[in-house]
């Protein structure tokens, strides 16, 4: 079941007597053998519910058994750490093909999300929405349809996803694993993307940030597998004129990605990007790009405004295919070994504040 609990004593009681009072009725589900009972779902909505008078310590939920959703779960309005229990395995939370399963609609400070030990799946419209401050650790998010499997919205939140698989998902848009719109900081560590799919750019990483001097952080991840209908077989980076987009991809894999109506194979970045591809595993892989415009990179958009400085280190890729698009300024593109280490560079450019 899923058990709540929350900042103060109040709180807590009142849950607590709901929790008490619900029916239980057993549900054969078939994940990992156990059984769910009907009660799961409601105990999770209202602990969900709680958010909305959280303050600052967050709702503590733990799942401990698989639920697939009958109805949309309520809106987290405020601070919660979703942990799965189950033994042995990750929990389920099936979105039935019918249903989102997390949103957060709220700003930070006050609302900061944690999701983890999870397995989040067939989720209609994607799985988790936040506007919060959001960590995602060792959640397997696969089958998710329609949006993005993960997607963080406008403002300046924080994310970090770390150990996580994003398997098989697909948006009919960008970003087949994850949409981000916000301008917070942002990391992805130790996760996989493979065979998932947009229906344009980014096949598994859609970042379109607002002026983000703080930065973006790819560190050992795999792409493996993913295709954009149009640009960015894996990863599509861009921002606005008013600041550049700060990028570390460090110690990553881009294996057979496919950009099937455009440009970057692997990777593709726009607009006034700061990046640094670090010790990273980009060429030679099997992506490929509509044309051959870049099939491991591609810089695109002909004004180059702010300038496009792109490093590769500690040395050029061997049978690097990369594509920049003719401009009057193009961008500036340095093999140079001093800004691979990725301490050193996180402090300089990137990821200055933890979550």
């Amino acid at each position: 079941m899923a058990s709540g609990g929350v900042g103060s004593e109040a709180q807590g009681l009142a849950l607590s007597a709901v929790l008490r009072l619900a029916v239980v009725a057993a549900l054969a589900l078939g994940y990992g053998g156990q059984t769910a009972t009907a009660t799961a779902e409601s105990q999770l909505a209202e602990a969900i519910n709680s958010t909305a008078t959280a303050k600052k310590s967050p709702v503590l939920v733990t799942i401990t058994e698989d639920i697939v959703l009958s109805k949309a779960l309520p809106l987290i309005l405020g601070p919660v750490h979703i942990k799965g229990a189950c033994p042995g395995r990750k929990c389920v939370v099936d979105g039935g093909g019918k249903f989102g399963i997390f949103q957060a609609y709220a700003l930070p400070p006050r609302c900061a999300v944690t999701i983890e030990n999870l397995s989040l799946i067939n989720a209609k419209k994607g799985a988790v929405y936040s506007t919060c401050d959001l960590r995602v650790i060792n959640v397997h998010f696969k089958r998710n349809n329609g949006q993005s499997a993960l997607s963080l919205g406008l403002g300046a939140a924080f994310w970090h996803v770390e150990d996580c698989l994003f398997e098989t998902n697909s948006a009919s848009g960008s970003g087949g694993g994850i949409f981000v719109s916000s301008f917070g900081q942002g990391r992805i560590v130790r996760t996989t993307f493979k065979s998932n799919k947009a229906g344009e750019d980014g096949g598994a990483v859609r970042i379109f940030t607002h002026g983000n001097s703080a930065g973006y952080v790819f560190d050992r991840v795999i792409f493996d597998s993913n295709t954009a209908g149009k640009r960015g077989g894996a990863v599509f980076v861009s921002g606005t004129i008013d600041a550049p987009v700060k990028v570390l991809v460090s110690r990553s894999r881009f294996l057979n990605n496919v950009a099937a109506g455009g440009a970057g194979g692997a990777l593709a970045l726009t607009v006034g990007t700061d990046a640094r591809i670090c010790d990273t595993s980009v060429a030679g892989g099997g992506n490929r790009a509509k044309g051959d415009q870049g099939n491991d990179v591609a810089l695109l958009n002909g004004n180059y405004h702010p300038l496009m400085l792109v490093y590769f280190c500690p040395a050029k890729p061997d049978n690097l295919s990369l594509y920049v698009t003719p401009a009057l300024n193009p961008p500036i593109v340095r093999y140079n070994s001093q800004v691979c280490t990725l301490r050193n560079v996180q402090r300089q450019y990137y990821y200055s504040t933890s979550l």
